[in-house]
Parts: C-alpha cells; structure tokens; sequence
C-alpha cells in the first residue's frame, strides 16, 4: 500500500466519525500492527493530518481528533468572488474546458521539457533557492533579455534598461502607480483586457477606450481624443492583440507614434504575445527607441501561467522610480525563477520551444477559424496566429444563454461585456484557439 493510499484511507475513517473530536487515536506502533502498513507510512499520515489541522499532536501522549472536525470539515466554500468571471475561471477544476481564458493548455507545453532545465538550474543555482532574487533582476537574465528583444523586435536596449517583474500584471501596476494620478485621462483598446481597466481605474484614472481595428488603434478616433483634452498615457497591445487577435502594420504604428509625440502622450505598449508571432514584428518601441515608450514583456504566456517573471524596457529616467515601486510592492522577483529562465534563454530550449509552438498556433487559428465559419459565425478580424478570435454570431445578439448553455457542458467562456471600457460587445466572445477542439465545435452550431 502507497503512503498515499493509506492516508486516504485513514482520513475516510475520520470523516465517518470513527473517532470523534478530541478522542486519542492509536498509537504509531500499533497502527502499523493492525493495518499491516510500514511505520514510514503511519508517520507520513499523522503528519499530514496534523499540518491540516485534522489531528493535533500532544507530546508524549499522542494523536488526538482536532476540535471541531466535522463542523469545519462541512462548511461550504465563501462565494464572496463567485460572481467574478476571471476568479471562476482560475477557480475552475481540469475537468473545465477554459474556452475564453488567456493561457495555454497544459498540454501545449513540453512538461519533461522544463523539468529537465528546473534540475539543471537547480544543481548550478542552488543558493537561488534560498535567497531574495535582486531586485532590478537577475543580471546574466537582462542581459540575455536585450538580445532576446533585439532578435525578436530589433530594438536596442542595455540591461540597465530592463527590470524584471512578476509577470506582465504586475508590471502595468507598477507602470500605472508610478504614470497616473487621480483624474488623469488614460486611453486604451477597445476591445481591451478587462483586468486592465480595472487596474487603471483602481489607481484613478478616466479610462477612455479607442476601437482597434484590423490596422491597430482607429487612428481618426485616437487623433480625435487627443485633441479633446490633455491625456497621460496610451495602453496599447502591439501583436495579438487581446481580444480581438490582430496586430499593428507598420503604418499604422508609425501614425499612433506620431500623435504621441504631437500631444506628449507616454505609450505603453503590452505586448506579451509577441513571442508568438513567427517572425519579427512592428512595435512602438523600436521605431521609438525608448523615448517614449515603456515595453512589457512576459514569459507566463509562452511557457507557464504559474512561471510569473515578466519585465519592463523603458527610458533610463523611469527606471529607478519603478524600481522603487517594485521594492515596496514585491521586493524582488523570486530568484530562482529568473534563473529559470536565463537558463533556457541561454541553452536555446526556449528558442525550440517557440519554434514548435509558433507553428502549432497557425494550424490552430486555421482550423478554429474555418471550423466557426462553416457554422455562421462572423469576425472582423481573422487573426494568422496567436491565441484569440473575437467572434460574433448574426443570430445572437447577447451571448450570455449561449455562455450559459456550454457552462453546462463544462464549457467555459467570458462575455463581450468584460473587455468594454463604454462600447456594447454583448454579441461577441473571445474564444481561445487553443482550446478549441472537434468536441467542442458541435456546441457552436446555432
């Protein structure tokens, strides 16, 4: 029998009641007699029914029924965020198909993979385990982030430019404490990322959304904007954008860098699916140079959605200010983390990683596309990669029954509603590609 195996069995007899609140249980040895289990086993168990809170250890005198087991065993869960979209999703067990999420499949990621390379940084990093990463980031990983963002961008950057994060969320928190003050106008897509607007408005701002296009941002309703009043800053996705999928052209991001510098505009450009894409791509930082522009990368959507180690490229001006932030809002990210990733940027698993799921991710938004079009639904924007459509139906004007229908079958999807700054997308929804698959095609016949 497993330890495993055991314990469950041991906590099965707890919760019938077999021994009741603050009744002794047997002791170690004669557990072992009467089960047939191994000492190992028995110790195993009453550890971990002790660090549970199941059982309570008295020295010399044994394992006793913690107080109020059953009582606390039978509470329900608190539902305080169950209205929340973002929490239900996160919350979601595996049996959930997380259609409209913004993350990979596990799946899609070479899991022996990135055990290998955690042993290896491990054995050569042990003390990572340990201590505080630094706080501006891991050195050997900044530097090999600016030839990773000058191969992939052509934008020059020095490692003094760069500081890590935990993820792409908390650096645009970091970005928006040290931007916005209270009142301040700050423009974003439109669609958008929902938790974004939140965030923005959380530090104060007058969130004004500028439709995105097939192009990038509508350049006639930006330009109309900026000349209505003063603006602080533009959030902006570059390459796949999230919801809709697209990417800027070059003209386009050209022009939104032009406006920019007539009104004395910051971009920040979010641009943590640019990994994504099969070749180099137009961003506002390189045609910048970092002026300008304050560049967000990740590596959580590549790799993990539990790897959090993001970053910033900005002006030398910005970076001890945000650097302070990031001291009193996380201190550091965790150091092995870093060194996690500056292993597999510096050994090419990274590079092999994407290159197989670049190609994944074309076959992928092929196939999603022509599977949604054969069954009415409609989209502005056919994105050539990437994880996202932004689609409609002409036959559902609201999407929330149809939402509700696919929950049913384990179906997860967000409402258009959720990526609105003021714009109605009630008859639109954000599938996830990856996700998609032949048995969830017969749910989108309308």
């Amino acid at each position: 029998m497993s330890a495993q195996r055991f314990y469950t069995l041991l906590k099965t007899r707890l919760d019938a009641g077999e021994w009741t609140p603050g009744q002794r249980l047997p002791s170690i040895r004669k557990l072992v007699d009467d089960t047939g289990s191994s000492y190992h086993q028995v110790v195993s168990a009453y550890a971990r029914l002790v660090s549970e809170g199941v059982l309570v250890a008295l020295p010399g005198s044994g394992y006793f029924v913690a107080p109020r087991t059953q009582a606390l065993a039978s509470q329900a869960e608190p539902e305080c965020m169950a209205g929340d979209a973002l929490f239900n999703f996160l919350q979601g067990g595996p049996h959930y198909t997380k259609l409209g999420c913004g993350w990979l499949p596990s799946s899609w990621t070479d899991t022996d993979l990135l055990t290998k390379a955690i042993r290896r940084t491990a054995r050569l990093e042990q003390h990572s385990l340990v201590e505080y990463g630094d706080i501006s980031g891991y050195l050997p990983l900044r530097k090999q982030l600016c030839a990773h963002i000058k191969r992939l961008t052509r934008l020059d950057t020095r490692p003094g430019q760069i500081l890590t994060t935990l993820g792409a969320t908390h650096a645009l928190d970091l970005i928006a404490r040290l931007l916005i003050k209270p009142g301040d106008t700050v423009l974003v897509d439109e669609p958008c990322n929902g938790n974004l607007i939140r965030l923005l408005r959380l530090n104060g701002a007058q969130v004004i959304g500028i439709r995105r296009t097939a192009d990038g941002p509508d350049l006639a309703e930006l330009e109309s904007q900026l000349a209505r009043q003063p603006v602080r800053a533009f959030f902006c996705n570059s390459t796949f954008h999230n919801p809709t999928g697209g990417t800027i052209t070059a003209n386009n991001a050209f022009n939104v860098l032009r406006l920019a510098v007539k009104h004395d505009v910051i971009i920040v450009e979010d641009d943590v699916y640019g990994d994504f894409s099969p070749s180099a791509r137009h961003t506002f930082a390189e045609l910048d140079n970092l002026e300008r522009v304050i560049y967000v990368g990740s590596f959580s959507k590549c790799l993990s959605a539990s790897l959090r180690v993001g970053y910033i490229a900005c002006p030398p001006a910005l970076v001890e200010p945000l650097t302070r932030l990031k001291l009193l809002t996380c201190v550091a990210v965790p150091a092995f983390c870093e060194r996690f990733v500056n292993t597999i940027l510096a050994d090419g698993t990274y590079a092999g990683h994407m290159k197989q799921l670049r190609q994944k991710l074309i076959e992928q938004q092929n196939k999603t596309q022509r599977v949604l079009k054969s069954r009415g639904w409609q989209f502005e924007i056919a994105p050539e990669s990437g994880m996202f459509v932004w689609a409609e139906h002409p036959d559902i004007a609201d999407q929330q029954g149809f939402i509700q229908r696919l929950a049913q079958h384990d179906i997860l999807l967000l409402p258009g509603s959720v990526f609105a700054v003021e714009r109605n997308y009630q008859a639109f929804l954000r599938i996830n590609c990856t996700h998609f698959s032949t048995q969830v095609a017969q749910h989108f016949q309308v």
